[in-house]
């Protein structure tokens, strides 16, 4: 709202992506004369499950209230100049940078100090590698967070390329409906080669799938559904999946930079930096209906009659979409 004006959203849908975006907000945002202009989009989710969108807008020198909102939404400890932004529950508490996070911007300031870096890696693991070398982490395989319980993803920040591949979020199986062995549920869920034998690679999705294999989110507090054909064979309980998420994915630092060729040699600037916490089932789900997260089988049969079975796991896409699964999101540099 703005002069007691009621503004509507404008939305466009990308079937590409998919997804909608916000076309048009709140005229006061293009008062470019009366200082720093403050965008605020609230989404409320009712019980129902329905969503609704409320945008407001605050104009420095205009609004009395403009610096007690800013420093309700900002706090002390996240810089508020041009391009600043934060995301956060109506619940969250008023952010502030620990000991751990402290650590871990007077790193990036320092590698940042540095300007243009020529890369330590050629590839796509480049920039990753990069920065946590600079840093001091050693590279590992484990699941572990990178650093003392942050996750550390470095990415560029015009990068349009697809990403190589999906990445796991974490493994958990449905509660089945029915009991069943594994070679039973191979058979019933898979398909079989020229030798009998059965298996079930597949990726599942809101869309049915050529094994006839479908997931069904139900309205919130529902849980997710998994279908073959017209038969429900089990299901994964939203506060199952929260829990589970919150266990792998507590605290995420997103490291962006721009990247040149000099003297043949690649090189990358690290220029900004966003915090994220809070891991949103919510945001999950969104993504799932959206296909942007998906699950997985990959089960084969051994004679005889036994079940080779790779995991359950949920996989993200792309990889540059893991900051949307966060309630909370801080720019904190940049």
């Amino acid at each position: 709202m703005i002069e007691n004006q009621a503004k509507q959203f404008g939305w466009k849908y990308y079937q590409r992506y998919p997804e909608r975006r916000i076309t048009r907000l709140n005229t006061g945002l293009n008062d470019v004369t009366h200082g720093r202009r403050l965008a605020i989009v609230t989404k409320a989710r009712a019980a129902d499950g329905n969503i609704t969108y409320l945008s407001d807008a605050r104009i420095e020198c205009q609004d009395e209230n403009f610096a007690r909102t800013l420093h309700m939404l900002f706090g002390d400890a996240v810089p508020t100049g041009p391009g600043a932004f934060v995301q956060l529950p109506v619940d969250a508490p008023k952010f502030l940078e620990d000991a751990v996070l402290s650590e871990l911007l007077a790193l990036y300031d320092d590698v940042h100090s540095r300007g243009w870096i020529d890369t330590l890696r050629v590839g796509d693991t480049g920039i990753g590698y990069t920065f946590e070398t600079l840093v001091g982490i050693k590279e590992n395989n484990d699941q572990n967070a990178d650093y003392k319980g942050v996750e550390i993803k470095c990415k560029l920040k015009r990068d349009l390329q697809p990403t190589a591949g999906k990445i796991n979020l974490f493994q958990m199986g449905p509660t089945w409906l029915q009991p069943q062995s594994g070679i039973e549920r191979l058979r019933l869920m898979g398909r079989a080669d020229e030798m009998g034998l059965h298996s079930c690679y597949s990726q599942v999705t809101p869309i049915t799938n050529n094994l006839g294999l479908r997931l069904e989110v139900q309205p919130f507090p529902g849980a997710i559904d998994l279908y073959k054909d017209p038969d429900q064979l089990g299901l994964w309980a939203r506060q199952q999946l929260a829990e589970r998420l919150a266990n792998k994915h507590t605290r995420a630092l997103f490291v962006k930079a721009d990247s040149r060729t000099r003297n043949g040699s690649l090189q990358y600037f690290y220029n900004e930096v966003i915090y994220c916490e809070r891991p949103d089932i919510e945001r999950f789900v969104d993504m799932v209906e959206n296909r942007r997260i998906v699950f997985e089988f990959a089960m084969t049969e051994r004679p005889p009659g036994h079940v080779r079975n790779h995991g359950y796991p949920w996989r993200l896409v792309d990889e540059r979409q893991l900051a949307q699964l966060f309630a909370l999101q801080v720019k904190l540099r940049g």
